[in-house]
């Protein structure tokens, strides 16, 4: 079978993004379009299988296990994103019924908790691939990739020129140009 060489660092880069971000990413999505993209552009993307060294059989475990684990991942993400639409709608119904939320919160924590298993039990997958050699190469581009991932939070954050508040169903936001009225 041919390996093509093209979609195999891509698949590498998100794979190695999903296993380490997918928790966090995944809570932070409402389903609108982000201003600035969480990986790196194409070009500066690293070719993950040159610098981890896999060898053939290795590529077929990566390509193999995420074929099988795919549908999971994406079934937890959609589960999780629909619990979290349906907490914060039943917080903010017009009548508040607390029983309701109370079970949208233990819904919720539910589709977290999957998340998270489904998370580690992906990375200790990759991890029994990886040899000690090739366990070390992936700490490293681990870490840089979340250095790079902090500094562009950091750039976001500078750019931003005050805090973003959550729009709420049924909430009155005022524009944020608008200056305060004197008291008399």
């Amino acid at each position: 079978m041919q390996i093509n060489l093209r979609t195999v660092p891509r698949f590498l880069l998100l794979f190695l993004a999903a296993c380490t971000l997918f928790g966090a990413v995944v809570l932070g999505q409402d389903g609108k379009e982000k201003e600035e993209p969480e990986t790196p552009p194409v070009q500066e993307r690293p070719n993950l299988m040159r610098a981890l060294g896999l060898r053939p059989e290795q590529v077929q475990q990566f390509r193999r296990f995420n074929q099988d684990w795919r549908p999971k991942r994406q079934a937890a993400a959609m589960q999780l994103r629909l619990a979290n639409r349906e907490l914060d709608q039943a917080i903010y119904a017009d009548a508040l019924d607390e029983a309701m939320v109370r079970a949208k919160l233990a819904a919720f924590q539910e589709a977290q908790k999957e998340v998270a298993r489904l998370r580690f039990e992906e990375e200790l997958a990759i991890r029994k691939i990886l040899d000690p050699e090739q366990l070390q190469r992936f700490r490293e581009l681990r870490r840089r990739f979340a250095e790079n991932r902090q500094q562009r939070q950091l750039r976001r954050q500078e750019n931003q020129p005050g805090p973003v508040r959550p729009n709420r169903p049924g909430q009155r936001l005022a524009p944020r140009n608008r200056q305060p009225r004197p008291i008399n």
